[in-house]
């Protein structure tokens, strides 16, 4: 009798254990509890937090120096790298007058080559002044951030290549 009572005992705690099992995934996601993906997700939240300050600098630091946008067209012209992307954050950033950006987490691939894509949807909300007088735009897609581990100064860091 004992042992049947320590048996389904053991098993309701096993079965508690397995119900509330969370641990395994990232909170809010469906992606894996590693430690490597925590890194990867903390700074795309470090580069959320920078683009709500408006923080050019801060972006910049997250940046890769191989980073490379071809804007989604066949057309070189709209293509950049590092440089072009100090521009645009500096020119495009500067007439945001308020800005509400939120990141829902759907996937991590980290690649042979060491190379992570995220796949995110995001919801924001930006205020922009122009010519015309304020502005409103709202972004709500599907995106694809891609980060390389860096070792450069001494500590290893996820850097984007592109997507920011």
């Amino acid at each position: 009798m004992k042992t049947a009572i320590l048996s389904l005992l053991g098993l309701a705690v096993v079965a508690t254990g397995l119900a509330c099992g969370h641990g395994g995934y990232l909170p809010g996601t469906t992606i894996p509890a590693t430690q490597t993906n925590r890194e990867i997700l903390d700074t795309i939240e470090q580069y959320r937090a920078r683009l709500i300050e408006r923080n050019v600098e801060g972006l910049l630091l997250l940046a890769s120096d191989k980073y490379f946008e071809d804007g989604g067209t066949p057309q070189p012209g709209d293509d950049y790298g590092y440089s072009g992307l100090a521009a645009i954050l500096g020119s495009r950033l500067q007439r945001v007058q308020s800005i509400r950006y939120d990141v829902q987490y759907r996937s991590i691939k980290i690649g042979g080559d060491g190379r992570a894509e995220v796949e995110a949807f995001l919801n924001g909300a930006f205020e922009l002044q122009s010519e015309a007088g304020e502005r409103y735009r709202r972004v709500n897609d599907f995106h694809r951030f891609v980060l390389e581990r860096s070792t450069g100064g001494g500590s290893a860091k996820w850097k984007f290549l592109s997507g920011m």
